[in-house]
């Protein structure tokens, strides 16, 4: 059995416990989402991991995700690219990326924003997952068919780029935190839409540190509301 068979077949196998629903739903998720994204919590199989080079670093049965909350990263048709995991009580994040990654867009909220970005919608690019739940709040509560995307790390990957280059249509917004690395990957982002000619709008809001996750914690809707009145 092969590593993305393998890890499917866990998750599958694996329970969404009650503590993970409160957590989830308190950081902005819905029952859609939680649903659409396949979130679990890792129960390590019965079985071994088949690739045995994986064992030192993660355990033979995944060991160092037990317990975690396991949000998978689909590609943009829909293909298992591997996932991100923390604990719903700290954080303590950790990716893990199957090797299709290297020829595929990474993207949280994949696929279900590929069918707005067919039709033509604006695109919101966002950092993390709980950026791109709050913003998902905020569209829904508009009425909005912008597609919100997040690119994990506080820049566009090469494989983004091109995805961005071959798909946008509409206006891209931008919204990485409020940090020296949101503000980097912004700055990159905004000469990468120069030179592809992409009409990339980066969008000034809060306070320095905030990001859109962080406003929802702290005010929800109606702070996003008052932070994003862009789109």
């Amino acid at each position: 059995m092969e590593v993305s068979a393998w890890l499917t077949k866990g998750l599958e196998d694996s329970p969404l416990t009650e503590d993970a629903v409160d957590y989830l739903k308190g950081r902005g998720a819905t029952d859609r989402i939680i649903e659409e994204w396949g979130i679990k919590v890792w129960d390590p199989p019965l079985t071994p991991c088949p690739d045995e080079r994986l064992h030192r670093h993660y355990g033979t049965h995944f060991d160092r995700f037990e317990g975690k909350a396991i949000y998978p990263l689909l590609s943009p048709k829909g293909r298992f690219l591997g996932f991100d995991s923390r604990h719903i009580d700290r954080k303590d994040d950790v990716r893990y990326l199957l090797p299709e990654s290297r020829w595929n867009p990474v993207w949280v909220n994949m696929p279900g924003a590929m069918d707005r970005i067919w039709s033509g919608s604006d695109i919101m690019v966002v950092e993390g997952r709980y950026d791109v739940l709050a913003m998902i709040q905020l569209a829904e509560a508009r009425g909005s068919k912008i597609a919100i995307l997040g690119s994990g790390p506080a820049h566009l990957s090469y494989k983004q780029m091109g995805f961005l280059k071959r798909w946008a249509l509409g206006k891209i917004w931008m919204a990485y935190d409020n940090d020296p690395a949101g503000k980097k990957g912004t700055a990159d982002a905004v000469e990468f839409a120069k030179k592809a000619r992409l009409n990339l709008q980066p969008i000034r809001y809060g306070k320095l540190s905030d990001d859109p996750g962080a406003l929802w914690d702290r005010g929800g809707v109606e702070l996003l509301d008052q932070e994003f009145p862009h789109f």
